[in-house]
Order: C-alpha cells, then sequence, then structure tokens
C-alpha cells in the first residue's frame, strides 16, 4: 500500500512539473556516451562485433549530418561457420555508459534495419552489473517481418495479461510468462508499420518505454504521428493514448522493481542465432524459399549486398526522469 501511494505521488508530482531531460544522446556526444562492444554474442548468432576505431575504419559508423550512421559489414564474403571457426558477418553492438532508473527513454530513429532474412536488430535495456536480470525489448525483429515485438525478460516470477483495451498490440502467442526459462518471454506484438522496411517507409519514426515502480509501457509512433509534445522536448505520456505494449503490474502478478534494476541501453544487429536461424529460417518463415538458401548461416556468409538496408539512422536517443 505504501509503495503504491509513493507512485500516486510521484504520478500527481509528474503531471505538475513535468519530466526533465538527464540525457540526450546525439551526433554530438554519441561515441563518448557508447561502449563498442566486442564480446561473442550472447545470443549465438553468427556475427563478429567490432570496437569503434574498426567500425569507423570500415564505414559501418560516421556522422551524416545531425544523424548518427550505423551499418553492418556489406562488402565481403566470410567463411561459413564450421566447429573451428564460428565467426560471422561484422555489425555493431553498443551500450551504454550510464544506466537508469524508471522515467522516460525516447529513441527517434529515421532508419531502422529493414526486413532482410538473416537479420534480427535491438533497441533494448538490461541490467549489466551483479543483482536481477531484467531486460526490456522495446524494439526487436528478425528476418522479413514488418511488426515489432516488444518483450520482457526476468529472472523472478513475472506475468502480464492486459485486456485487449489496454494496449494496441497483441499478445504473442500467448507468451505471457516473463522467465528466463519461457525464451519468448513476455511478448506483445506490434502493428504492420512499427518495423524493418515498413517503418522506413514511413520516414522512421519514435519509440518511447514509460517506466515506474508499477509498470512499463511502450509507445510506437510513426514519424507524421509523433506527439507535439515529445517533439517540443516536454513529454506527456497522459497525452499519448493507450500504448503499444502496457506490462502493468495490475494486469498479472510482477513485482516491478524487483525484477528490473537499473538498466544501460542497447543496440545491436545480429544475424542468424536463435530468432532468425533454425527453424525460424525453415519453418516459421519463407526466407529459405525467398534466397535458395537451406541455412540462414550460408546466405549471410556469401551475400553481403544483401544487407545494405540493414543499418541504423539515429537522430537521438533521450531519458527523461
Amino acid at each position: 500500500m505504501v509503495s503504491r501511494i509513493i507512485c500516486a505521488l510521484l504520478v500527481l508530482f509528474l503531471c505538475v512539473h513535468g519530466y526533465k531531460l538527464v540525457h540526450n544522446y546525439d551526433h554530438t556526444n554519441w561515441y563518448e556516451s557508447f561502449i563498442f562492444e566486442t564480446l561473442p554474442d550472447p545470443t549465438h548468432g553468427f556475427v563478429e562485433y567490432v570496437s569503434l576505431a574498426d567500425a569507423q575504419a570500415l564505414g559501418m559508423t560516421k556522422i551524416i549530418g545531425n544523424q548518427v550512421y550505423m551499418s553492418v559489414d556489406t562488402t565481403y564474403n566470410v567463411q561459413p561457420p564450421t566447429a573451428a571457426f564460428g565467426g560471422g558477418r561484422k555489425s555493431i553492438w553498443l551500450e551504454s555508459k550510464d544506466e537508469f532508473l524508471h522515467g522516460l527513454l525516447i529513441g527517434d530513429f529515421a532508419h531502422v534495419p529493414g526486413s532482410d532474412c538473416g537479420t534480427w536488430p535491438g533497441f533494448w535495456t538490461i541490467r549489466n552489473n551483479p543483482g536481477p536480470y531484467g531486460e526490456i525489448d522495446i524494439y526487436e525483429g528478425f528476418n522479413d517481418i514488418e511488426q515489432v515485438y516488444m518483450t520482457l525478460h526476468t529472472d523472478g516470477d513475472c506475468t502480464f495479461n492486459p485486456p485487449a483495451n489496454a494496449q494496441s498490440g497483441v499478445s504473442n502467442n500467448d507468451n505471457f510468462d516473463c522467465q528466463l526459462n519461457n525464451p519468448v518471454g513476455c511478448s506483445v506484438k506490434g502493428s504492420v508499420g512499427s518495423y524493418g522496411s515498413s517503418f522506413n517507409a514511413q520516414g522512421g519514426g519514435v519509440f518511447a518505454m514509460a517506466w515506474t515502480s508499477t509498470f512499463i509501457r511502450i509507445y510506437f509512433f510513426s514519424r507524421n504521428a509523433i506527439p507535439a509534445d515529445i517533439i517540443a522536448g516536454k513529454p506527456d505520456p497522459s497525452k499519448w493514448g493507450i500504448p503499444a505494449a502496457d506490462f502493468d503490474s495490475q494486469y498479472g502478478g510482477c513485482d516491478i522493481d524487483a525484477n528490473f534494476p537499473p538498466q544501460t541501453i542497447y543496440f545491436d544487429t545480429t544475424f542468424c542465432g536463435a530468432n532468425a536461424g533454425g527453424k525460424s529460417w525453415t519453418d516459421w518463415s519463407d526466407c529459405s524459399a525467398k534466397t535458395g538458401y537451406s541455412t540462414c548461416e550460408d546466405y549471410v556468409a556469401n551475400v553481403p549486398h544483401a544487407f545494405d538496408d540493414a543499418y541504423w539512422l539515429v537522430n537521438s536517443v533521450k531519458v527523461y526522469q
């Protein structure tokens, strides 16, 4: 009861005083604000993540006007995986140096990786220090789909099953359990236009995540539908309508603060792996028939120009509290 009273007072305070900008990541400070990870891919993707210096030397990242460009290698064939060689196509994996707890995270993207067979891009947050594992996948998809997936993953007990009128997205095959023993997590599928090529065709747009002690809500706005308060730098979620995904503790069993400690911000584009390869390649998509390759890895290794559209063009990522 005490925690709900505190949360209600916090909401009242924000209604009166508004959110304040605490981090603004854009072309002026991007490379100082993010770590370019070179670790092995935790999702077993067919990918080699490169350092900032290597990414710049290869033309995989640069500042274009007032935007941050981040791509994958589209030039070289790479060796297909063998028992002695994991390897993969070069790509970028970023982690923010700052962490945050609660507030609004707003990503404004002019372009995201297109709906290309073999790709698996994501914009997400995670706990990357000792403590409970909590992951918030704000923007995620794979292969040639056109609808985003928004998903939570937790160590502890955490479930959400909101009514249909609470969100504009729909359940991803009735996956309401966020625990890691359910690999899909508690997952919501967005509308057509919220992912990949269909997102880009609208001139990009905004993804926003609102996070309090009682809910995590994810919003999607196409370019011509971005709320005026976001454009003005004075975001007010009370005016945004229903979210695309509503992970509210009243719709299930989840202690949000216990499961989601301070988070860092991630971008990555991986290939194949658990979501885009295997059965997703052969059974859950038309990628095998469309490309003429029986495995995701062979296609990614041998057709570099298939990924000419697999790039991010970021206007900004902002954190308000």
